[in-house]
């Protein structure tokens, strides 16, 4: 198990590579940020917030072949949920879009053709971004179709494919004098559901120790990393702990900082 741990020691170092003991770790545990039958489609009120949960998407290429702009942009998907609100208000599993928006994400083309390059590959979801729809566009000769107005994007880490709930992850100022110590927050995306918990194993997604470091750095800061994972169970010193698998991991998107 190559896990992060936020170990209660002295220091209260971040450390790697470290053991969980695997032996006694459970993963047929019900998980809490699965999505809850209510409907949280119109939950926009805490959308701005940099640890906030909620208006994530999903985002792919269209790859249908017919006349622009009736096909061939993007379709996005509500993180976590069945159902998507389309632009027209309807529901469906994923919702077409002919437009990006990007006036209010402050991502220049650059960053932008990372987010896209990444919605363009196959076998899973490999980028997301937040935002919301907007009824009509005026860049294309439908205005009717709609557009979707992004104002964060974020793309995979890895090449593996996403698989299990995707959650917002972020230190929370806990501190303890024995581990396993739940210093980390997770929110499940578009749930409303969080837990604390002890420990994410990095395993599943393959990472080297260099992108496990950066994921650290990303994710004491305010908007922390999203990842997708599996809830798993754990004791060490004979004390239980939660953690999360991470099948891959996501960094935000953010300009290139300006030379001096």
């Amino acid at each position: 198990m190559r896990a992060l741990a936020t170990a209660a020691l002295p220091l209260l170092a971040l450390s790697f590579g470290i053991s969980l003991l695997p032996a006694c770790a459970s993963s047929d545990t019900d998980d809490e940020l699965l999505a809850d039958s209510a409907d949280q489609a119109n939950l926009d009120g805490k959308a701005d917030a940099d640890n906030g949960a909620y208006t994530y998407y999903a985002i792919r290429k269209d790859m249908r072949r017919c006349a622009w702009p009736m096909c061939g942009q993007w379709f996005v998907s509500r993180v976590n949920r069945t159902t998507t609100t389309c632009h027209t208000g309807s529901s469906a599993a994923e919702c077409y879009t002919p437009v990006l928006d990007w006036s209010e994400s402050d991502l220049d083309a650059a960053q932008q053709d990372k987010l896209l390059g990444q919605a363009g590959k196959l076998g899973g979801t490999f980028a997301l971004v937040r935002g919301r729809f907007a009824k009509k566009n005026t860049t294309t000769p439908r205005p009717e179709l709609g557009k979707f107005i992004v104002t964060e994007a974020w793309v995979a880490e890895g090449e593996n494919p996403p698989e299990g709930v995707f959650a917002k992850v972020f230190e929370n100022g806990i501190r303890c004098i024995a581990a396993p110590c739940p210093t980390l927050t997770e929110k499940g995306l578009n749930t409303g559901n969080a837990v604390n918990i002890a420990d994410l194993d990095f395993t599943p997604a393959d990472f080297t120790d260099r992108q496990i470091e950066g994921f650290v750095d990303q994710y004491i800061a305010p908007s922390g990393i999203i990842v997708a994972g599996d809830r798993y169970t754990f004791k060490l010193g004979g004390r239980s702990g939660k953690g999360r698998t991470v099948s891959n991991a996501f960094h935000r998107l953010a300009n290139a900082p300006v030379a001096q």
